[in-house]
């Protein structure tokens, strides 16, 4: 028992240390973003995102700056977060500025943000890709995640940010 203990650590090192080699995110990271994408997309009736290698390793490489900054490629939007314990809460919290969306205007109420929301459910974004380091300068993960084609353009909120 204490030897697969042992094992089962060794390998959490190596997978961790090749992500840091590799720049690639790990499969867990790949799951949680996608289906938590996915489930909101579901909500809102817009058909689910699909995972793009390039898109996460760019995230990867922005998440392993820790300079907490949007660093965007061409075409594409992008989420960014900190201090989270896991992908999946990252994108539930950008999901939760639906609370300040107005489905009416297709607009955020007044003194409030909702740009992470949108970018997450937004119909005309059909990839993803996320990465995520953890930064000793904040004591945090840096989370990232890159969409294409990106959202939030502006008028065209009320066709690609659909109601539940």
């Amino acid at each position: 028992m204490i030897f697969s203990s042992h094992l089962f650590k060794l390998g959490l090192i190596i997978v961790t240390v090749s992500q840091l080699v590799t720049g690639a995110p790990s499969d867990s990271l790949r799951t949680q973003a996608l289906n938590t994408h996915n489930k909101y997309r579901a909500r809102h009736h817009v058909p689910g995102v699909k995972w793009n290698q390039n898109l996460a390793n760019h995230a990867t490489r922005v998440s392993q700056t820790c300079n907490f900054k949007h660093v965007v490629l061409p075409n594409t939007g992008q989420n960014i977060s900190r201090g989270y314990p896991s992908m999946e809460a990252a994108i539930d919290d950008w999901y939760n500025e639906v609370r300040n969306y107005n489905y009416n205007t297709g607009s955020n109420k007044p003194g409030s943000s909702t740009g992470h929301f949108t970018q997450v459910v937004w119909k005309g974004t059909t990839q993803i890709g996320c990465g995520a380091t953890y930064c000793n300068n904040y004591r945090q993960t840096f989370y990232v995640c890159n969409y294409n084609p990106s959202g939030n353009y502006n008028g065209q909120n009320r066709a690609n940010v659909i109601h539940p």
